[in-house]
C-alpha cells in the first residue's frame, strides 16, 4: 500500500506513528525522516509531504491512502474519501486578530490558508471581513497586509507572526488527523482499507 503522511514541518509526530503502529503498520523507517521523502518499509511506500501534495496524490491515485488534517478537508476534499477521525495531532482553527489594528469603520482584513473555512465561520457569524489567501498568513498582520488571520492555534503560538501579538477571538473549528484513501483504492483495495481501518478503531477504543 502507498501511503501519504501529511507534515507541516518536520519529522511526522510522534503519537501520529505510535497509532500507525499499533495498528500494525511498518513505521520504524519513519522515525527521523522530514519531508519530502519516499521511503520503502516491508512492502509499504510511505510519502512524507505537504498536506495538499498528499491530497492531490491522493486525488490522482499516486497513493492509495494518506493522513492529512481535517483543517484541509474542510477546504474540499479533492476527490478522497475521508475513513476514520485519528483523533490525533489535535488542534484548533481559529480566528486571532493583531488588537492593535483596529480600523474603526473599516472592513476587518483577515489572511489565511482556509478560505472556504473562514468564508463558512464569516456567514454563519454575520462578519463581512476582507479575506486575504496567502500561504503564510501569520506573516500578514507584520506587513500590513491583514488585521488577523484564520489559521491553526499552534501556528499561532509558534510565534511566526513578525513580532505582532495575536489574540484568539474565536473558534472557526476542532480539527484533527484523519485516514483517506483515494477513489482507486476505495475499490481496488477495499478490503485491506477495512482491515487497516478497523484496526485503527481497536486502537483507538483502548488509548
Amino acid at each position: 500500500m502507498r501511503v501519504g503522511i501529511a507534515c507541516e514541518a518536520g519529522a511526522p509526530p510522534a503519537e501520529l506513528l505510535a497509532l500507525l503502529e499499533a495498528a500494525g503498520l511498518p513505521v520504524a523507517a519513519l522515525r527521523g525522516e522530514v519531508p519530502p521523502a519516499l521511503v520503502a518499509a516491508d512492502g509499504a511506500a510511505w510519502l512524507l509531504g505537504t498536506p495538499g501534495d498528499v491530497l492531490r496524490f491522493c486525488d490522482r491515485a499516486a497513493l492509495d491512502a494518506g493522513v492529512v488534517g481535517s483543517d484541509r478537508l474542510l477546504e474540499g476534499r479533492l476527490g478522497v474519501a475521508d475513513l476514520l477521525d485519528l483523533r490525533r495531532c489535535r488542534d484548533e482553527l481559529v480566528l486571532a486578530v493583531a488588537p492593535a489594528a483596529a480600523r474603526p469603520h473599516q472592513r476587518l482584513r483577515v489572511a489565511t490558508r482556509h478560505p472556504e473555512s473562514a468564508r463558512r465561520h464569516f456567514a454563519a457569524t454575520g462578519a463581512q471581513p476582507e479575506i486575504v489567501v496567502v500561504d503564510e498568513p501569520v506573516l500578514a498582520p507584520a506587513l500590513g497586509l491583514a488585521d488577523g488571520v484564520v489559521e491553526l492555534a499552534s501556528r499561532v503560538r509558534a510565534g511566526r507572526a513578525g513580532g505582532v501579538a495575536l489574540e484568539v477571538r474565536e473558534v472557526v473549528a476542532v480539527c484533527s488527523a484523519h485516514l483517506v484513501a483515494s477513489r482507486a483504492a476505495r475499490v481496488l483495495l477495499r478490503s485491506e482499507l477495512a482491515v487497516l481501518v478497523d484496526r485503527l478503531r481497536a486502537v483507538l477504543e483502548v488509548t
